[in-house]
C-alpha cells in the first residue's frame, strides 16, 4: 500500500474526467430508451430498447468510474476503489433518472408490457 496521501484536486480530477467522458453513453442511453422521437412518440413514434439501455445506463457507470478506478489499482488503495464503486452506481442511477428509465430499462410512463411490445 502507498503510504502517501492521496491528492483530492487529482481525485476530483479524475472524476470529472470519468463524468465527461460518461456523457457518451448517457447520451446513447437517452436515445435508445425511446428513440430519435423521444418517449411522446412524435414524428416517427416511440421506440423502446430496454435491453440497449439497461447495457447503455451500465456503461455510463462503468465509463464515469474508470478513471478513478485506474488510479485506485495503481495505488492499490481499497478506499479509492469503493469511492470508484460508489461513484458507478450513483452516475448510472442519476442518468437513469434524468432519461427518464425505470430500472427494467424501460420509460418509466409506459407499462412494462408495451415497452417490451415496442422493443419487437
Amino acid at each position: 500500500m502507498d503510504p502517501r496521501p492521496v491528492s483530492a484536486p487529482l481525485a476530483a480530477a479524475l472524476v470529472v474526467l470519468g463524468l465527461v467522458l460518461a456523457a457518451g453513453p448517457a447520451l446513447a442511453a437517452g436515445f435508445a430508451i425511446c428513440g430519435v422521437s423521444g418517449c411522446t412518440g412524435g414524428g416517427f413514434g416511440r421506440a423502446t430498447d430496454p435491453g440497449l439501455t439497461r447495457l447503455l445506463l451500465l456503461a455510463t457507470g462503468v465509463v464515469a468510474a474508470l478513471p478513478l478506478a485506474v488510479h485506485a489499482l495503481v495505488r492499490r488503495s481499497g478506499r479509492l476503489g469503493a469511492y470508484a464503486l460508489a461513484l458507478a452506481v450513483v452516475a448510472t442511477l442519476l442518468t437513469g433518472l434524468v432519461i427518464g428509465s425505470d430500472l427494467r430499462g424501460c420509460p418509466r410512463n409506459v407499462s412494462y408490457e408495451t415497452c417490451v411490445e415496442e422493443a419487437r
